[in-house]
């Protein structure tokens, strides 16, 4: 009840959250940072990202685990530089050893703050952080302890370069370095070591029952704190339109936007403290007026990241330009 109590109310907050925010948050100065897919971008932004799909590489285990993700994700300006918000995952889980089980993980709940924005060197540094409320998702699925994420997001586009490196002015970097802290630092699990089949009543039946009859183990399971970083390399063919009388205005940004992304996990603690995992995530963004459509491979980057080749599909609305009306200003602020 608590999860479903969930799922109703924050749609309706987010609905009442609708009426005001400002469009293209996401330019600094005359750069456009799209909202990449494998890392977060590091401008605070109104969007919605509808649900869409990511097949992950299977597990390095044997056997391996095949997943595939649905998330859906919206954004709401609060002031002109501080965002929060709302990520929900639908979770499909193939396991060999416990067959397939499906159903929502956590809730997660972030914000991000530009805490420094440099228009003419299109350069932004934004702190913030997620919190993945531990209790909101399916048995089995989701964990049952919170996971809190302080991250820390920077991003440069290189438009200020000299006429002799203009070949270079389409490059953009992001980064993100984040903390992973569970809220609980180990998991217990009961293990009965013996059962037999007794006889119970039922009222006008008889019927058998297994009911464990040995000792009962307690194993203890590390939930270690993890180093993510990730990074993204973008060479940004987006052009700045214009609407208005004369071609002027409002802008909103147009064209391709060739990437590639890297993500990498290292737990500090732990039996597998300081081994790193992560994938390379090459794709490619069409920026357009109201949307923008996204395709990445999911490439690990060796034996113990996974195997095989995962991907994502993403489409990613622009509300301020779909709706005008309604996107006004942030809640507070101009």
């Amino acid at each position: 009840m608590a999860c479903i109590a969930w799922r109703t109310i924050i749609p309706g907050f987010l609905l009442l959250l609708a009426t005001c925010s400002e469009g293209w948050a996401a330019y600094v100065g005359d750069r456009y940072f799209p909202s990449t897919l494998a890392t977060t971008v590091p401008t605070a932004a109104d969007f919605y990202n509808p649900p869409y799909f990511v097949k992950l590489p299977d597990t390095a285990t044997t056997p391996s685990t095949r997943e595939f993700d649905i998330p859906t994700t919206y954004s709401r300006l609060v002031t002109k530089d501080w965002a929060v918000f709302f990520t929900e995952t639908f979770r499909v889980i193939e396991d060999a050893n416990r067959g397939t089980r499906s159903g929502f993980d956590n809730l997660v709940i972030g914000t991000q703050y530009q805490l420094y924005t440099n228009p003419e060197h299109q350069f932004v540094v934004t702190v913030g952080g997620t919190a993945a409320i531990g209790g909101t998702g399916a048995p089995g699925i989701a964990s049952t302890f919170s996971t809190l994420t302080p991250t820390v997001y920077v991003g440069k586009g290189f438009g200020d370069l000299p006429d002799s490196a203009a070949w270079l002015r389409p490059l953009t970097i992001s980064a993100t370095a984040a903390v992973a802290v569970p809220t609980d630092a180990s998991t217990l699990t009961s293990t009965s070591l013996g059962s037999v089949n007794i006889p119970l009543e039922t009222g006008a039946f008889n019927s058998l029952s297994t009911l464990p009859t040995g000792p009962t183990t307690l194993a203890a399971t590390v939930n270690p704190k993890i180093l993510q970083l990730g990074f993204a390399l973008e060479y940004s063919l987006v052009t700045n339109e214009y609407t208005g009388p004369n071609r002027t205005g409002t802008r909103y940004p147009q064209g391709w936007v060739p990437l590639v992304e890297f993500t990498t996990s290292t737990p500090l603690n732990g039996p597998l403290a300081g081994r790193t995992t992560g994938t390379v995530n090459p794709g490619v963004i069409w920026v357009s007026r109201y949307l923008q459509v996204a395709a990445e491979a999911i490439i690990p980057m060796d034996a113990h990241s996974g195997r095989d080749i995962g991907g994502r599909l993403q489409a990613h609305l622009y509300l301020p330009a779909i709706f005008p009306d309604f996107y006004a200003k942030p809640v507070f602020g101009n």
